[in-house]
């Protein structure tokens, strides 16, 4: 790895943390938080394999946000409610101090605007129904 894909990372992290911010109307801390939170939760949630994907596809400095704390014998972890996936966001973090649920739909709409239409639509779908409305439509975002 070359210094300037390290200033690439560093300068896409900045972008995806301003689009965060601005869904949260939150200041950068607040986003960077719900990232975070909303990423450790998805992780947990869609197991070794499908974390490995999903991966692929983000920025350097954000994967390594996305593997912090990472134990793979604990996944997938398969929240059944809306409820409980919350919860686990909530959880994530010590000091979460936005909404989970906007946290969530924040995190995820960047999510869908940054990475690639099947994966966001491979990723939703392992989702209950109940919990599938968190993620946008990939067509309305671009």
């Amino acid at each position: 790895m070359n210094v300037e894909v390290l200033g690439r990372t560093v300068q896409q992290t900045e972008i995806w943390l301003n689009e965060i911010s601005e869904r949260l109307e939150a200041s950068e801390e607040q986003a960077y938080q719900a990232l975070r939170a909303v990423l450790m939760s998805l992780r947990d949630r869609i197991g070794t394999d499908n974390a490995a994907h999903l991966s692929a596809q983000l920025p350097v400095l954000i994967r390594g946000i996305f593997y912090d704390g990472f134990h793979p014998s604990e996944t997938p972890s398969r929240e059944r409610t809306r409820e409980a996936f919350m919860a686990k966001v909530h959880g994530a973090v010590t000091n979460l101090d936005v909404d989970s649920e906007q946290a969530a739909r924040a995190v995820f709409e960047v999510l869908v605007r940054h990475i690639e239409p099947q994966e966001v639509e491979k990723l939703a779908g392992m989702f209950p129904a109940e919990m599938r409305d968190l993620w946008p439509e990939p067509a309305a975002l671009h």
